[in-house]
C-alpha cells in the first residue's frame, strides 16, 4: 500500500509539472548555414539558412518569419542586421532560405538569428545566434601550391610532415585543404575534423573540392608540426594543396603553404 501511495503521488507531481509548462509558446532553435551548425569555410555567396520550430501545442505553425544577419555580435544583439533584415516575410518556409543581403567576402564571419510568427500571428522571442564563416571565394585568395612526388610508389599514401613556427598567442587559425586523392590533416599529433573520404568526387579536370577547418586551439605559441596522409582516391597519384592562415591576439596575420619546396616523404 505505501508502495502504490508512492506511485500515484508521483503521478500527481508528474500532472502538476505538465500543467504548469507554457501552453503552445513558439520557440526557435538549431539554426543550420548549408545543414551545418555554425561552419567556417562557407564558399557559397548566397548560403541557405534553416532553423527549427518548437512548441508543444498540437498544430502549432509558422506564419512568418524574420532574419537578422550582422557583421559583428554586438550589432546582432542590438537588433542591428546590418548585412541582412529581412523584415517580416509572410512565409511557412523554414528551410533553405536564400542569404539576399549585402555582399559577402571571403573569410567574412556572418552572425544572424531569426524569429517566427505563429498560426495566431504572436511573434516568438528571436534565436539565439548562430554564425557562418565564408571560405576562399576566389583564385586569387590562394596563395599555396599543388605538390606530390611523382616518382613516388603506385598504390600507396604519401606522408607530408612540415613544422611552422607561430611567434606569438593565436586567436584563430584556418586550414583549407584539398586533396588528391582522400587526405587526414593532423596539427601537433591530433587529427582535425571529422571528415572522411574528403575530398567528395568531381571531374578532377574541371573542379576539386576544398575544406575548412578551425585548428587555432591545436596551434601553441613555438614550432609546431603539420601533417597531412593523402592516399590514391580516385584520382591515382597522391597531392595536395594547403594553405593555413594564423591570426594572431595582435590582429596579424601569416600564411603558411604548400610549395614545390615542401618534400614528400614516402608512405608506409
Amino acid at each position: 500500500m505505501r508502495a502504490k501511495l508512492a506511485f500515484l503521488s508521483f503521478l500527481a507531481c508528474t500532472a502538476v509539472e505538465s500543467q504548469a509548462a507554457p501552453a503552445g509558446a513558439l520557440t526557435i532553435g538549431d539554426l543550420r548555414c548549408e545543414y551545418a551548425a555554425n561552419p567556417v569555410g562557407i564558399d557559397t555567396t548566397q548560403p541557405r539558412l534553416s532553423w527549427k520550430l518548437n512548441s508543444n501545442l498540437r498544430g502549432q505553425r509558422q506564419t512568418a518569419f524574420q532574419i537578422l544577419v550582422a557583421s559583428t555580435e554586438e550589432k546582432l544583439a542590438a537588433g542591428d542586421g546590418d548585412l541582412w533584415d529581412t523584415d517580416k516575410i509572410e512565409s511557412g518556409q523554414s528551410i533553405q532560405v536564400e542569404y539576399n543581403g549585402r555582399p559577402l567576402a571571403s573569410r567574412q564571419r556572418c552572425y544572424w538569428k531569426v524569429r517566427a510568427w505563429d498560426k495566431d500571428g504572436k511573434a516568438s522571442p528571436y534565436s539565439a545566434a548562430a554564425f557562418w564563416e565564408m571560405g576562399l571565394l576566389s583564385d586569387q585568395d590562394w596563395i599555396a601550391e599543388w605538390i606530390g612526388y611523382p616518382a613516388g610508389w603506385p598504390g600507396r599514401a604519401l606522408y607530408f610532415r612540415n613544422e611552422i613556427t607561430c611567434s606569438k598567442p593565436v586567436r584563430k587559425a584556418r586550414a583549407h585543404i584539398a586533396g588528391l586523392g582522400y587526405y587526414e590533416l593532423r596539427v601537433n599529433g591530433t587529427r582535425a575534423g571529422d571528415h572522411v573520404l574528403d575530398p567528395g568526387w568531381t571531374d578532377y579536370s574541371k573542379r576539386v573540392l576544398y575544406a575548412t577547418y578551425d585548428v587555432g586551439s591545436l596551434l601553441r605559441i613555438g614550432t609546431n608540426v603539420i601533417g597531412v596522409i593523402v592516399g590514391n582516391g580516385w584520382y591515382g597519384m597522391p597531392k595536395l594543396l594547403m594553405q593555413l592562415e594564423v591570426t594572431y591576439t595582435d590582429g596579424s596575420v601569416v600564411k603558411f603553404a604548400t610549395t614545390a619546396a615542401i618534400e614528400a616523404q614516402r608512405g608506409g
